[in-house]
Order: structure tokens, then sequence, then C-alpha cells
């Protein structure tokens, strides 16, 4: 009996797969896309999990390649941030404090001018009291004007207009502006007031004179109820003679007129000049 030799075990054969014209076999190969691979794997490994009974691992959080967008605060922090913005600013508040600086020496010498003219115009006060026999307004002292303002502001105005009568005058109608300006003064200084114009009434008439005045400040100096002193401050204009031989001079000066308050109004009762 002849012995049996071993059979060798089939042999099954895997055809492979056919090549296309113009295709990769490596593609074929591998299933899927290189993208879609870690996906693949994930699921699988996953699954392995959940067959040997452990809780899947959590899916990976996906890192997107694009840059985050850009935040509209972000921005404008880096811009305020900014070297120029910062010099901008800097401009900004030093123009800022120049221009309160050089306000503040405005008021400065404002103020100061003011306090000025006040101090002098009590000073010329002062001086034209202490000339003067007549006694001093009445006043508390440290407090020169205790009338009330509007009463103060009529009492100034009319010892301007006053002035302005009394000085001016015109060779060719010289008694009518004496009789206007005696009709604003009391009657005992009235009668001062007269007898000064008589005394140059022949030369003034002789040598063809106007005077003109013009009132180009006036201030309170001291008042109280009935009584007001007025620092007024003129520009006079003298013209004399007519045609060729007329000659003219301009002279700044100022008086301080005392003025009385009646039932009537302001009228003036004393007069300083300088």
């Amino acid at each position: 009996m002849s012995r049996n030799a071993p059979r060798r075990p089939s042999r099954i054969t895997t055809p492979k797969p056919r090549k296309i014209a113009g295709r990769d076999a490596t593609a074929d190969e591998q299933p899927g896309s290189a993208e879609q691979q870690p996906e693949q794997v994930e699921q699988a490994d996953r699954a392995k999990q959940a067959d040997q009974g452990k809780p899947p691992n959590p899916p990976k959080p996906r890192v997107s390649k694009q840059p985050p967008a850009d935040d509209d605060g972000a921005s404008k922090e880096t811009a305020l941030a900014s070297p120029k913005a910062t010099r901008m600013l800097l401009v900004l508040v030093a123009v800022f404090v120049t221009l309160l600086l050089l306000q503040g020496v405005w008021f400065y010498f404002h103020d100061r001018a003011n306090d000025d003219r006040t101090d002098a115009a009590r000073d010329t006060a002062s001086e034209s009291q202490d000339a003067d026999d007549d006694p001093a307004i009445s006043v508390p002292s440290g407090r020169p004007v205790v009338l009330n303002q509007l009463a103060v502001q009529e009492g100034v105005e009319a010892a301007a207009v006053a002035a302005q009568t009394m000085f001016a005058r015109n060779w060719e109608s010289y008694d009518q502006g004496v009789e206007d300006a005696i009709r604003l003064m009391t009657e005992e200084f009235a009668q001062e007031y007269k007898a000064t114009t008589d005394d140059v009434r022949r030369e003034f008439i002789a040598k063809k004179t106007e005077v003109q005045v013009r009132v180009v400040a006036q201030s309170v100096v001291r008042a109280n109820d009935t009584e007001l002193e007025a620092l007024v401050f003129l520009n006079q204009y003298i013209f004399r003679g007519e045609g060729e031989d007329a000659t003219n001079t301009y002279t700044p000066y100022r008086a301080v007129i005392t003025m009385v308050h009646t039932d009537d109004g302001w009228f003036v009762d004393g007069l300083q000049t300088q």
C-alpha cells in the first residue's frame, strides 16, 4: 500500500487590483484621504475601548489654523497705546495748559490795572480834599461808598454831563454856554463859577476861542446818601482864531466833581481840576 503523500494546503490567491491608467496604485490601497485618517483612527480607538469596557476618550478639540479675527477693542487699545497717539495727547495737554496760563496772566494784569485806576482816583480825591477848605464827604472808615449802585451810577453820569457842559465853550455863544452850565449847579457853587467865567469872557471872545471837551472815563470816589464825589477824565481841544492864524491845542486832564442829591436830581456843588 503506498504511503499517502501529505497534501499541500490550498493556496488562496487574492487577485490584485487592476491598475487603471493615470491612477496611482498606492492611492487605491489606502482607503480614504489623508485628512480622513485621523478621524477613522480616533473612531476605531473609541470602539476598541467600548468593547473592552473602558470609557472612550473624549474627542480632541480641533485647532483652527486660521488666525483669530481682529477685535475692535484690541485695535483701539493698540492705537491709543501707540507712540504717535501719546505724542498727540501730550501736545494737546501742553496747549491747554498754555491757554490757562495766558488767561491767568491776562486776568492778573486786568485786575491790577483796575486797582491802579481806583487808587489813582482815591489819591486825586484826597489831594483835592487837602487843598480845599471844605470837609470831605462823610463816609465810614474803610467803606468809601455807602450808596446803592443805581444811585451811584446816576450821580457819576450826571457829573460827566456837567463836566462836558462846564468846560466846553464857544466864543460866539459864550453867555449861553455859561447859563447852560449854571443850570446844573447849586446856587452857591453857581455864583463861584459865574465869577470865574466873567473874568475870562472878554479875552475869550477877542481871541475867537472855542473849547471842545470829550469825556473819556468816569468813576466814583466816595459817596453817601446825599453827596457823591466823581472822578472824570477829559480830553480838551482848544481852537483860537480863524483862517491862517488859527491855532489849536490838546490837553488831557481830570476833575473831581462834588455832586449833591436833591429832590430835582444831582447838582454840582464843588470842582477840583488837575
